[in-house]
């Protein structure tokens, strides 16, 4: 045809529909890539789908064209203003780092602001392009369909603003507070020290102190915690430079969190402190969060003070910063630096075509896995971002917003844009891909190179028989227990001796006593528990306890963990059972109750509540009622039942509520009917996920036309498999326990649920093998001793190869 109107105008548009607003538009990078549209080529939005794809790189509109005959495409170019006309911008996307989120609610920013803007009509069966709006000749029902997606707010953008809409709830000590008013109250400085800014006062009595020294310069002595600390039953505190009509930073020092006070206007009456009459001065708790883990440094100079100087290539990408999303850039930069891990999700040629042909790429695990892998692996974006303002260059990097969308979808903590645990993160984004048994290209799952047998040995201190039970585990958590050398009197910052991880690992295998029914002395008695590696995985995950209680607050502890780059564990290996040893009978419990020893309860989990200084049966109580899970699920749900009755009463489980027996609870087969769901679906559903109510809610909505019929019951068979994979691995992998280290996540901050998360990862430069340092988009040697010494303060996750 002679020209792009001409075959246009040959194409039946009947099939082309405006995108309604419920409908998902992608306009800000490639469907199977990390380009963007300030790419050379920008990139091309499908007009019969709503999906981006680009020229650049792989080209993806071609192949996208090809495979599901989509013709028509708007393609969208954005170059960045002059810095005179659109303000300072410091990213390759043109936008300001996330300071912009400062707020609890985001709105949607006017591109126009920051961009120039060009677009047009692309026709990829013939390689051509036609300018858009001003071409007079484009038909009218193609002109709609294109102002259309124009004017829609990207799916990215969208899912960005849910986030970042976070909810502050009341704790319980926000209600009932009894007051005592103070005259003549002097609001200009703290009351123990001559600060002017950063002033907190307590709700209860009116005292006025300086809160904790913060990100950015923020000065401060603690003495709003220290009069907390000093006054027990004073819990909440308000921030005076955050008061306005609309906003108030009001934090609960005995529950550690910031929360929502519902009568604070006139709590603060009571100190003759009018809300509507005050405008906000200091940045908010939010703010000075974000600003943190966006900025955060965390050592990028040399031994002389020497800016360190970028790295670049492939394996070298780092990961912009979404706000406070350090915690995932890191697990996943560790995760693709293991060699196994990165083969199952990283192809040269592109996307798999079965990928390519999926019509709905960004709700699929499996293709956001190799977008990743693809963006971190191939180098093309470990080139200088060309865009930012700064002297010296860093990363162009990825921005894996598409990712973190899917990954947190429907999940409580990590669909927000608040600060979360790495090691949680961690283990979730594993059970997932376990899960959704996704494989990549590889014919096993990624997750079997964490697995390891774990062997628990009971031994009755009365009859002497013995009893041996096998677990598949993925990770170890290890106490830290440290002698504490000297304590600030301002702050109260604890400084600890430092420990070994043999020496941790020798406390973790200490023999426990603990109480048993034991079936040959038909009564209770104490054991003596061990346990050992039966098996060694060939990549061994290390989780310090950092965390403790202190006055029933999460308290971080930066006890210095000498480490070096081999450990050895050979002498963990559990003996089993000796010749001179004698099993226990199998258990004839009464059929009405179970102890709750022969439920099985996630050791990790179980570990993690230890270590933070709760009781075993508190232990119990709350992993039993949250589904036997993660233990974050369990400390919130010990937070909230603080005051029950039978907090501290022996936990047994009986049979009415028994997972054991049913593999379910009454009450979530009942909430899952009160969704819509027939009882059988939803008994179903919790089944086949062993009584995990969230994960039957999402098999549910994954199995819309089940019949509800549950296959034949066959646990003998399954518990045969089960034995037969746990000799397998202990065949295979049981001799081996020496290890080399790969990575670390470390964490600087004093909470786990602020601060920021970096990486430091050996990688193999062909040459040598050389540590570097991935903080977000900054990528740089870490070879220094201060890299070591921040690894030893701040290490969270540990992960280490086995050696050959």
């Amino acid at each position: 045809m002679s020209t792009i109107i001409e075959y246009i105008n040959s194409i039946d548009l009947t099939e082309l529909t405006s995108p309604s607003k419920s409908t998902p538009v992608y306009k800000d990078d490639c469907m199977f890539s990390f380009e963007t549209a300030l790419g050379d080529n920008g990139i091309d939005i499908c007009m019969s789908c709503y999906q981006a794809f680009s020229r650049d790189g792989l080209n993806y509109t071609q192949q996208h064209s090809e495979f599901l005959d989509h013709k028509l495409y708007l393609n969208y170019r954005k170059t960045l203003k002059p810095k005179s006309e659109a303000g300072k911008y410091d990213s390759e996307d043109g936008s300001e780092q996330p300071l912009k989120f400062a707020k609890l609610e985001v709105k949607d920013e006017i591109e126009s602001d920051l961009f120039d803007i060009k677009t047009a009509i692309y026709c990829s069966e013939i390689n051509k392009s036609i300018e858009f709006p001003s071409n007079e000749q484009i038909p009218a029902k193609l002109r709609q369909v294109a102002e259309s997606i124009l004017s829609s707010t990207s799916n990215e953008k969208r899912e960005e603003i849910k986030a970042w809409e976070q909810e502050i709830v009341p704790c319980h000590h926000c209600f009932d507070i009894i007051q005592t008013p103070v005259d003549n109250l002097n609001l200009k400085k703290c009351s123990h020290c001559e600060l002017e800014e950063n002033l907190w006062i307590c709700v209860v009595c009116g005292s006025l102190g300086c809160g904790r020294s913060q990100f950015g310069g923020v000065p401060g002595n603690s003495h709003a915690l220290q009069h907390n600390s000093d006054n027990n039953e004073h819990h909440i505190a308000v921030k005076l430079g955050s008061l306005s009509s609309d906003s108030a930073d009001c934090y609960c020092y005995t529950c550690n969190d910031e929360v929502t006070v519902p009568n604070l206007k006139d709590l603060l009456l009571t100190y003759n402190i009018d809300i509507s009459h005050h405008t906000k001065t200091e940045k908010n708790l939010t703010e000075l969060q974000i600003e943190q883990n966006v900025k955060w440094d965390f050592n990028m100079d040399g031994n002389n003070g020497e800016i360190l100087t970028p790295i670049f290539g492939k394996g070298l990408t780092g990961m912009k910063n979404l706000g406070n999303s350090c915690y995932l850039s890191s697990v996943i930069q560790v995760l693709y630096s293991i060699p196994e891990f990165a083969d199952c999700f990283y192809i040269p040629e592109g996307m798999p075509v079965e990928k390519i042909l999926n019509p709905d790429p960004a709700t699929d695990l499996e293709t956001q896995l190799f977008k990743l892998g693809d963006g971190l692996l191939s180098g093309r974006y470990s080139v200088p971002d060309k865009f930012t303002t700064e002297q010296l260059k860093y990363q162009r990097g990825i921005k894996p917003s598409g990712f973190k969308s899917l990954i947190g979808k429907d999940h409580p903590e990590f669909s927000t844009m608040q600060q979360q645990d790495a090691f949680e993160f961690w283990i979730y984004l594993l059970d997932i891909i376990e899960k959704k048994k996704i494989t990549g290209v590889s014919e096993k799952s990624p997750t079997d190179l964490f697995k390891f047998v774990l062997e628990d040995k009971l031994k009755c201190t009365n009859c002497n028989k013995v009893r041996i039970t096998r677990n598949v585990s993925e990770n170890v958590c290890l106490p830290i227990d440290s002698v504490v050398l000297s304590v600030d009197k301002d702050s109260g910052k604890k400084t600890y001796g430092p420990i070994s991880f043999k020496d941790s690992f020798q406390n973790w295998l200490a023999p426990e006593e603990i109480e048993y029914n034991c079936p040959q002395c038909k009564s209770k008695q104490t054991v003596i528990k061990k346990n050992g590696f039966k098996s060694y995985p060939e990549y061994l995950v290390l989780s310090p306890q950092r965390i403790k209680l202190e006055n029933w607050v999460p308290v971080k502890m930066e006890v210095p963990i000498d480490f070096d780059g081999s450990l050895n564990l050979n002498f963990a290996k559990s003996q089993g059972k000796l010749d001179s040893e004698e099993e226990l009978p199998e258990s004839e419990e009464d059929e009405n109750e179970i102890p709750s020893q022969e439920y099985q309860f996630n050791q990790d989990a179980m570990n993690d509540l230890f270590g933070m200084g709760f009781p075993e049966n508190r232990c119990k109580r709350a992993l039993y009622a949250t589904g036997n899970s993660a233990s974050s699920a369990a400390m919130e749900w010990l937070f909230a039942h603080m005051e029950d009755s039978d907090i501290d009463d022996p936990f047994v489980i009986s049979d009415s509520t028994s997972v054991i027996s049913k593999k379910y609870k009454d009450e979530d087969v009942e909430a899952l009917m009160n969704m819509g769901f027939e009882k059988a679906i939803s008994v179903k559903a919790l089944v086949l996920n062993k009584g995990n109510i969230e994960a039957a809610i999402e098999w549910v909505f994954s199995h819309p036309d089940d019949d509800g019929i549950l296959p034949e019951d066959n646990e003998d068979g399954d518990n045969d498999k089960e034995d037969n994979k746990i000799e397998a691995m202990i065949e295979k992998n049981g001799s081996n326990g020496n290890y080399e280290l790969l990575g670390v996540i470390c964490h600087k901050g004093t909470s786990i649920h602020s601060g920021h998360y970096v990486a430091f990862i050996k990688k193999d430069t062909g040459n040598s093998k050389v540590w570097v340092l991935f903080n977000d988009e900054k990528v740089v040697p870490a070879e220094s001793s201060e890299s070591f010494d921040e690894i030893k303060t701040s290490g969270y996750v540990y992960v280490y190869k086995r050696k050959n």
